[in-house]
């Protein structure tokens, strides 16, 4: 489903113009109802990884821009090439386990500082590599961008959030939004199934996928 596909089965499904629902609104509800699919789903699609460095003497490191949700944060140690997943734990844990700043040492706990920075303990007392494993957030579906992944892969949940969105902005029945907020789950569910168990599902190691048949018994 493309974007113009997408806003027709808005309408359609709604019975609203565009002269109510121009486009300009149903861009609002579809970016609502994408933020609400990253929500709620962990998409293997959209992991990624980055590579940076963290600076001798500075407890902060800057997020990649586009980061969503971060997974991990690993680092290389110089001397050894051995690679360290730091441990998450809040802001104030790390306040009060390395409470002077200045002090530096090989970092082992992170932090979300803000939505832009991470903040690690001890304070790097060298310059170290580090990766972070994170989910980003896609470009939207738009005029000028109308597919996406989630638009070709999970048309039913995209849509169905949309019209979630739609009848909230108009107020409309309780038991259409009450059905569309069903159907949204029900395809949501669908798709966990397949990311949570087709795709992550390894032939060689598990087999294949098999159904019961049923067989009669043989007659006498």
């Amino acid at each position: 489903m493309n974007y113009t596909e997408l806003v027709t089965n808005i309408r359609n499904y709604t019975e609203v113009n565009s002269n109510v629902f121009t486009n300009s609104v149903i861009d609002t509800f579809i970016t609502m109802a994408e933020n609400k699919i990253l929500r709620d789903i962990d998409l293997d699609i959209f992991k990624k990884e980055s590579s940076g460095s963290m600076t001798q003497d500075n407890k902060f490191l800057t997020a990649p821009p586009d980061i969503l949700i971060h997974r991990y944060l690993m680092i290389t140690i110089p001397s050894t090439g051995n690679q360290v997943f730091l441990d998450f734990r809040d802001t104030s844990f790390i306040k009060e386990y390395w409470p002077d700043g200045t002090d530096t040492g090989v970092p082992k706990y992170y932090a979300v500082w803000d939505e832009d920075t991470f903040y690690v303990a001890p304070t790097p007392n060298l310059n170290y590599p580090a990766e972070i494993g994170y989910n980003y957030r896609p470009a939207q579906i738009s005029a000028a961008n109308p597919n996406t992944w989630i638009s070709t892969n999970a048309p039913e949940a995209l849509l169905y959030a949309c019209l979630i969105q739609a009848y909230s902005y108009t107020k409309g029945p309780a038991d259409m939004l009450g059905y569309f907020t069903q159907s949204y789950q029900q395809a949501i569910q669908g798709l966990g199934i397949e990311q949570q168990g087709r795709r992550r599902r390894d032939e060689y190691r598990d087999g294949m996928i098999r159904l019961p048949i049923k067989s009669e018994s043989p007659g006498p």
